[in-house]
């Protein structure tokens, strides 16, 4: 760079740690494409680690730590945030990858997404554009198209356009969104993430983010302070998948689960399914399918098969009942009140009914 650039971009950074250390970014200091995502990522910056108003990343020493060009007018530009409240030595929190684009009053920023993707293909199924390395799986891109429009529809939106990475981790994903070291993120890999800014990136190199696309719609017709999310994940099962690929890195199926569930229910007769389904919801420990993988959660395949039963008798007017019957005093007590009223169902009928409602699954 020569002088007056050089000023020019430290005067653009130095306003850049500022307004992150404030809690807040200015839009003129993002690059237009893309500023979604880079919103989304100064955001979880600034949020995590704390619940007050005054933002974690105060604590931390923040330093340019590389720069280099990359394209005429373009950076690439590496931050460190490294906490200094510690008795022992200093402990790095994040790496952030930029971009630093010049403009004449100065340098905008960007997450490095389509720097690290400039080489990789480009494919449109339906309203879903899909941004892959070498192959993509046509069949189960058309499913997800078709998924997100049936899902949008139901829910009296029209489908969106969105852009699909395909990704083979989360780790991966964090590197595209600008996160060249993450603490709150080490080890984390079998997660995707989205919808952010019209944008998915996939799980486990999965073509269908069906699930998420249920939250995603659902989020946009119901507050979230009124949203059920016993009743979210039972309709994200049934009508998305079950988020997580399989052993053999297929997307698991409600139907597929549902069988597994029947069989372990068939092998041991003295299940009972309030407790399964309560105390297997958030995390499940209960090894059902551990054979396929450890991430399903049983509670969730059993408030799908009751959403199931809900909508076949109520249709649209019912799920959206059970969406918006809120998460106070707890989610479960919301959950149980809204499928008494709608369909007899409650924790003192429970096994009998589900039990049914499984027998009638074919």
């Amino acid at each position: 760079m020569d002088s007056i650039t050089k000023q020019n971009f430290e005067q653009s950074l130095e306003t850049l740690f500022s307004e992150i250390a404030r809690g807040k970014i200015k839009d003129g200091l993002l690059t237009p494409h893309n500023a979604g995502l880079t919103k989304f990522l100064l955001q979880q910056l600034m949020d995590h680690g704390t619940k007050k108003e005054d933002s974690v990343i105060k604590t931390l020493d923040t330093q340019l730590i590389n720069v280099y060009p990359v394209a005429t007018n373009e950076h690439f530009i590496s931050i460190s945030f490294t906490n200094r409240k510690t008795e022992s030595n200093p402990v790095l929190q994040y790496i952030i990858n930029l971009m630093a684009t010049q403009t004449k009053d100065g340098f905008t920023f960007s997450v490095p997404l389509d720097y690290f993707t400039r080489y990789w293909k480009t494919e449109k199924i339906g309203d879903i554009t899909y941004h892959f390395r070498r192959n993509l799986n046509r069949e189960r891109a058309e499913k997800f198209n078709s998924k997100n429009a049936e899902i949008a529809k139901k829910l009296g939106l029209t489908p969106e356009k969105l852009s699909f990475y395909m990704t083979d981790n989360f780790q991966e994903i964090s590197e595209l969104l600008g996160f060249g070291y993450s603490i709150s993120s080490n080890g984390k890999y079998r997660d995707g993430l989205g919808v952010v800014s019209k944008t998915i990136f996939a799980v486990m190199n999965h073509e269908d983010f069906s699930h998420d696309i249920f939250h995603y719609y659902s989020g946009k017709i119901h507050d979230r302070s009124v949203r059920n999310w016993v009743v979210e994940e039972g309709m994200a099962y049934s009508w998305g998948n079950a988020y997580y690929t399989k052993k053999d890195g297929e997307m698991a199926e409600q139907e597929e689960l549902i069988k597994t569930l029947k069989k372990y229910l068939a092998q041991n007769g003295d299940v009972n399914l309030l407790l399964l389904f309560e105390n297997h919801f958030w995390k499940d420990k209960s090894g059902i399918f551990e054979h396929l993988a450890p991430d399903f959660k049983v509670g969730r395949l059993i408030s799908s098969v009751i959403c199931d039963a809900v909508y076949e008798k109520h249709g649209m007017q019912g799920i959206n009942k059970l969406l918006t019957l809120g998460a106070k005093p707890n989610q479960f007590d919301p959950f149980f009140k809204g499928v008494n009223n709608l369909m007899g169902i409650n924790r003192n009928n429970f096994n009998e009914r589900v039990h049914q409602l499984l027998e009638n699954r074919k």
